[in-house]
C-alpha cells in the first residue's frame, strides 16, 4: 500500500499509518532513531521537557504549556492519546495544529523513512517534532507514551524530565512491580539534568538509579502544594512538578511569578476531572483507566460532590486492571451504567457487570452502547428526587471518545435549531 500524497487528507494519512506496522507497539529506539537522525532532528532545536509517569502526564504538560505561553514563549505540546480529534496531540500555544501542517510533517517523515518500519506513535512523534521545528517553537513539552526507556519520545536528550507518578499499568510491557516500572520511567533522565519526581513515596530503586546516573533529582514533598484551575489533590502534585521544572529551567526560559499565576489560573485539560453541564445535568469526564487514577477520581468525587447520587457511565479495556479500577471507584459510585466498547481490546459487557457486582452491591445495568448507557443514566438522574445527582463518565479514553461524540452531536443539533 503506497503512502498518501501531501495533497491527501489527514484522515487518509492516519488510516494509512494504522496499517503501516504489523503491531501497535514495538518497543525500541533503533528504527525511529535512524529516521530522526536522517532528518537532522537530533539534537532538539529548542529546550525540551519530557513528562513521564503512570498518571498526571497530560495535566502536567497542560500546566507547563499554559505557564510558558503566558510567559510569552511559543510552546509546542505533544500528548497522547486524543479524545475528540487527532489534532489534540499536536498543539502550539494551546491551539491544535491545522490538518495541512500535520500532513506536511508526516510527509517529511515518509520522505526520510526509506525501508524503516515505524509504528503509528513513532511516526507521529517524529511528525510532531518536525512541525514544532517548522513553527519555530521556543520550547517543546512531550508526554511520554509508554514507560520511558524505549518510548519514541526518549529519542532526545531533554533539558528537564518529570515523572509525575508511579503505579501499576501496562504490565505486559513495563513489568509486574512498581520497581520494574520505575526503572523504565527513570530512563528519561539525563546526566546533570533535573529529574522532577512527583510520586510522594517513590520506589527506592528509582532514587538509587537517579543517583548512580548523576541525575539532578528533585523530589516533591507533601506540603505547601500549589493550587490551579484543575480540581483534585492529585492536580496539586502535578502543578508542583510543573513549577519545579520551570524553576530548574529559569536560566534558559525565564518565567515571571505573574506568568506562573496566570497559567495556573487558566489551565484546563479535557478528560481529567473535567466538570461539565450537559442539558443542565452535572457531568464529570475522567479517563480513570487504571486503579491509581480511579482512586484519585473517587477521592475528588467524594470531595466535590458529597451526598450526591453518582451515576457512572462506565466501560474499560480487557488489558486493564478492571477489579482495581472498580474497587477504587466504588466508594464514590451509587449506580453503574455499563456498555461494551467498540474495540478489539474491549472487556465483554457480561464480564464488566459481573466484576462490578462481585465488588459492590450497587445497581448495575448493561447497555448495547455508551450512547444507550448515557441516555439511561441521564434519564435516571433527571428523575431522582431524593438527592442531587452527577454523572461520572470513566474507565477508558475510548469511553470518553464515545461520550464526546454524543455531546458534540447534541451541541451541533442545538446550534442548528437556534
Amino acid at each position: 500500500m503506497s503512502a498518501p500524497s501531501p495533497d491527501d487528507s489527514l484522515e487518509q494519512w492516519l488510516s494509512w499509518l494504522e496499517q503501516l506496522h504489523p503491531t501497535e507497539i514495538d518497543m525500541g529506539l533503533q528504527r525511529v532513531g535512524n529516521v530522526a537522525d536522517s532528518m537532522g532532528l537530533r539534537p532538539a532545536a529548542m529546550p525540551l521537557i519530557l513528562v513521564g509517569g503512570t498518571n498526571g502526564k497530560g495535566s502536567t504538560v497542560a500546566l507547563l504549556a499554559e505557564i510558558y505561553k503566558h510567559a510569552g514563549y511559543r510552546v509546542g505540546a505533544y500528548t497522547s492519546p486524543h479524545i475528540d480529534t487527532f489534532n489534540e496531540r499536536m498543539c502550539v500555544d494551546g491551539q491544535m495544529l491545522d490538518d495541512h501542517v500535520i500532513v506536511g510533517a508526516l510527509h517529511a517523515v515518509e520522505q526520510a523513512r526509506n525501508t524503516e518500519t515505524l509504528t503509528y506513535f513513532e511516526y507521529t512523534t517524529l511528525g510532531a517534532m518536525v512541525a514544532f521545528a517548522r513553527m519555530r517553537c521556543d520550547v517543546v513539552i512531550m508526554e511520554v507514551g509508554l514507560g520511558g526507556r524505549l518510548d519514541a519520545t526518549n529519542l532526545w536528550d531533554c533539558d528537564c524530565a518529570i515523572i509525575t507518578s508511579i503505579a501499576l499499568d501496562h504490565q505486559d510491557y513495563l513489568g509486574d512491580t512498581v520497581e520494574e516500572i520505575a526503572a523504565e520511567k527513570v530512563a528519561i533522565g539525563r546526566v546533570g539534568v533535573p529529574l522532577v519526581v512527583g510520586e510522594l513515596y517513590p520506589p527506592a530503586n528509582l532514587i538509587d538509579i537517579a543517583r548512580e546516573n548523576k541525575l539532578r533529582l528533585v523530589l516533591i514533598g507533601g506540603a505547601n502544594l500549589p493550587q490551579s484551575n484543575l480540581a483534585g489533590e492529585h492536580q496539586q502534585r502535578n502543578a508542583a512538578c510543573a513549577l519545579e521544572a520551570i524553576d530548574a529551567l529559569q536560566a534558559k526560559l525565564n518565567v515571571s511569578k505573574k506568568a506562573v499565576a496566570a497559567g495556573l489560573e487558566s489551565v484546563s485539560v479535557a478528560g481529567r476531572f473535567e466538570r461539565l453541564s450537559v442539558d443542565g445535568q452535572a457531568v464529570v469526564f475522567d479517563v480513570a483507566h487504571n486503579p491509581a487514577a480511579a482512586e484519585t477520581v473517587s477521592a475528588a468525587m467524594l470531595r466535590y460532590y458529597p451526598n450526591h447520587h453518582v451515576y457512572a457511565v462506565f466501560s474499560a479495556l480487557k488489558d486493564k486492571d478492571l477489579v482495581g479500577i472498580v474497587t477504587s471507584l466504588a466508594p464514590a459510585v451509587s449506580s453503574w451504567y455499563c456498555a461494551e466498547l467498540e474495540s478489539p481490546r474491549a472487556t465483554p459487557l457480561n464480564d464488566l457487570m459481573q466484576q462490578i457486582e462481585q465488588i459492590q452491591s450497587a445497581p448495575v445495568e448493561g447497555f448495547a452502547s455508551i450512547a444507550d448507557a448515557w441516555s439511561a443514566a441521564k434519564f435516571a438522574a433527571a428523575n431522582d428526587t431524593k438527592k442531587p445527582t452527577v454523572i461520572l463518565v470513566a474507565g477508558s479514553f475510548y469511553t470518553l471518545m464515545d461520550m464526546r461524540k454524543i455531546v458534540n452531536a447534541n451541541a451541533s443539533e442545538a446550534d442548528k435549531q437556534q
